[in-house]
């Protein structure tokens, strides 16, 4: 029998083959394995940023307290729902947000009380704005600035984030919070975030919306790729020639 030619070009490309072969079943096998791990993580990280929002931060049982507090489940169409909520018998909504910053998403919840106009929390998170600078969106000093603002001016949203002293003429600090310093274009992303995603839920908070049927419910959905980053539906694509001042 001839002796196997370990040198030659054809043992090396079947070899090669082999290996990657097994490697990306073994991929494939792991990835499908922790998959329903992954997807609980990342809806488990979504009902905490919920639970945020209603300033029930660091909850030592997520889930337990998310089925207590959130109530329904509003549907206005297949891509825009928000949730009913109660928090220490009080009547709150939970809206979500969505838009971009300097480099990509920014994404999060803004609650209200039951008047319709008054911010009871907020949580904001983002996809790679800047360390120190725009990230800065994500900590809870900022979220609570939003404590008490109101969200409409004579019918309009005017909830809002400006720089000190550039606030439109008129309008009340009621009305918006300072933007984080250094951060002008990620504060300008928060603030159209704000205005864009809060005026699809006027009819909610008014109490006159005709919601709709779960467009999930009864559907089996086959997902090919893992999302990161639940919140954010379609990723946009990041102002890469600008830069923050």
């Amino acid at each position: 029998m001839a002796k196997l030619n370990t040198n030659s070009n054809v043992y090396t490309i079947v070899y090669a083959t082999i290996v990657v072969i097994i490697a990306a079943f073994l991929l494939a096998f792991v990835a499908s394995a922790l998959k329903p791990t992954q997807d609980a993580n990342v809806e488990n990280d979504r009902k905490s940023q919920v639970l945020a929002s209603l300033n029930l931060r660091d909850q030592a049982d997520i889930e337990g307290k998310y089925n207590e507090v959130i109530k329904e489940v509003v549907y206005l169409s297949e891509t825009d729902s928000c949730f009913k909520a109660e928090v220490d018998g009080q009547q709150k909504t939970v809206i979500p947000v969505k838009g971009a910053g300097l480099w990509g998403g920014l994404w999060g919840y803004v609650a209200v009380d039951a008047d319709g106009e008054t911010v009871f929390g907020t949580y904001f998170s983002h996809e790679s704005e800047t360390a120190g600078l725009g990230a800065r969106i994500a900590e809870q000093w900022f979220q609570d600035s939003f404590k008490g603002k109101k969200l409409f001016k004579d019918g309009e949203v005017a909830l809002g984030v400006y720089k000190q002293g550039k606030a439109p003429n008129g309008l009340e600090t009621d009305y918006y919070v300072d933007a984080v310093t250094g951060a002008t274009l990620t504060s300008n992303g928060v603030d159209q975030m704000l205005k864009t995603s809060i005026a699809k839920y006027v009819e909610v908070l008014k109490g006159n919306a005709a919601p709709v049927a779960d467009p999930n419910e009864g559907v089996t959905v086959e997902v090919e790729e893992y999302e990161v980053v639940p919140t954010i539906d379609h990723p946009v694509e990041p102002k890469v020639e600008e830069m923050e001042d």
